[in-house]
């Protein structure tokens, strides 16, 4: 889409946007009017009404620099699907980590006196309500063995991260599974990606997530190849009794 491009957005953002089935925001209503070229006075209209008509959903709460722009988008995009495919290799995903965990995860690359810190790591932590809402959204999950063994934040909060892990295997809509190291290679090494899947026959959304910025796989043709890698991580993965009997064993081990 020419707008989409225009302005920087990712083409399933102004597609949803169009058909109501994501909310529009303050700022994106003055994108909207500056890319159009609207006067000032009819720009600033726009703004107030749009603050005015805002949702009380819990992302619009939060500050424009809790997230960065793209992971914003993202977690926007999450609130919408029905499920969602993850990928890792090194990190436990932002829907599954404790606190303390998400703390020390945000501390990495940021400034001593970071005022949006704690703030980052709370939003993290609301997206959490998704897994558990009146339509909780489906996750699967294949992470490598190594991102149970990372200590990160500590030995105590790496092993409460571990414990978060094994209770949420225990819940109906959350499938994690492990890729063991004794296995060897494996289907996309090195490129750690999610697939969002959505109810209303919208197409599939690939997202990889870089440093300081994300990329968005809308055509069909960028999609597919990880949908299939991702398959074949899930036939390759432990089994849930396996991947649990894993985890219980690093738990222990660790105790």
């Amino acid at each position: 889409m020419e707008v989409a491009k225009a302005v920087g957005w990712s083409n399933a953002k102004q597609s949803r946007i169009e058909t109501a089935k994501l909310p529009i925001t303050p700022a994106d209503v003055m994108t909207l009017a500056l890319h159009f070229g609207r006067p000032a006075e009819e720009r600033d209209a726009l703004f107030r009404d749009a603050q005015a008509a805002q949702s009380s959903r819990w992302l619009d709460q939060i500050s424009a620099e809790a997230f960065a722009a793209d992971v914003r988008e993202y977690v926007a995009l999450e609130s919408e699907a029905s499920e969602a495919r993850i990928f890792k290799i090194d990190v436990v995903p932002g829907l599954f980590q404790t606190e303390d965990y998400a703390r020390a995860i945000s501390m990495l690359g940021s400034a001593p006196d970071d005022e949006r810190r704690e703030e980052r790591v709370q939003a993290r932590i609301r997206r959490q309500a998704r897994l558990q809402d009146e339509a909780p959204l489906r996750v699967r999950c294949v992470l490598i063995e190594a991102v149970l063994r990372l200590q990160v934040g500590g030995r105590e909060a790496w092993l409460e991260q571990l414990r978060r892990i094994a209770d949420l295997m225990e819940v109906p809509n959350v499938d994690i599974r492990f890729l063991k190291s004794e296995n060897g290679a494996y289907r996309a090494m090195g490129y750690p990606f999610t697939v969002l899947s959505f109810d209303d026959s919208e197409p599939d959304i690939g997202y990889i997530e870089l440093l300081r910025a994300g990329v968005y796989l809308e055509q069909d043709t960028e999609v597919q190849p990880y949908v299939e890698a991702f398959e074949e991580l899930w036939t390759s993965a432990e089994e849930p009794a396996e991947s649990r009997e894993l985890l219980t064993e690093i738990i222990g081990a660790a105790g």
